[in-house]
């Protein structure tokens, strides 16, 4: 639990191009889209293995104080409240690489349709609609909060 900032954190290759997108649009940097969909995938219940796909995406020193203690509550909460699990940073940020993941599909599933574009690359935020997109969102996290 030293907040280590040295560790690469990994997303989807296949979603490089939805990081790069809302990036400026939605957030200022990667880490803060990482955070948001390890929260949706937390809360939903949805994590994944990033299998072959994982690919670098920032490093760890970016990741805010406030983001930290979010990810220690995830994974404590989820191992009975044992404080041998956030010992290891990496170990952390690789369960948390899961539930991140997950909440990306989630989020491209419930709140992201209607605004992407299937391209050989990937999936890209679809420009001529991208504008309703903040609102759109934030409408979505409201929703999921009041919903409890």
């Amino acid at each position: 639990m030293k907040m280590d900032g040295d560790i690469r954190v990994r997303t989807s290759k296949d979603h490089q191009q939805l990081y790069n997108d809302l990036k400026g649009l939605l957030v200022k940097d990667f880490h803060e889209l990482f955070f948001l969909t390890a929260c949706l995938g937390y809360r939903h219940g949805c994590h994944a293995r990033l299998g072959k796909s994982a690919e670098d995406r920032f490093w760890s020193k970016t990741i805010t104080p406030d983001e930290w203690c979010a990810y220690y509550s995830m994974v404590l909460s989820k191992n009975g409240m044992d404080f041998s699990v956030v010992k290891d940073d990496k170990a952390v940020i690789a369960k948390i690489e899961e539930y991140a993941h997950g909440g990306m599909l989630f989020f491209i599933e419930n709140t992201l349709n209607g605004y992407l574009l299937e391209k050989e690359s990937g999936l890209s935020v679809d420009k001529s609609v991208s504008q309703d997109l903040p609102r759109r969102v934030m409408q979505s996290v409201f929703e999921t909060a009041v919903k409890g």
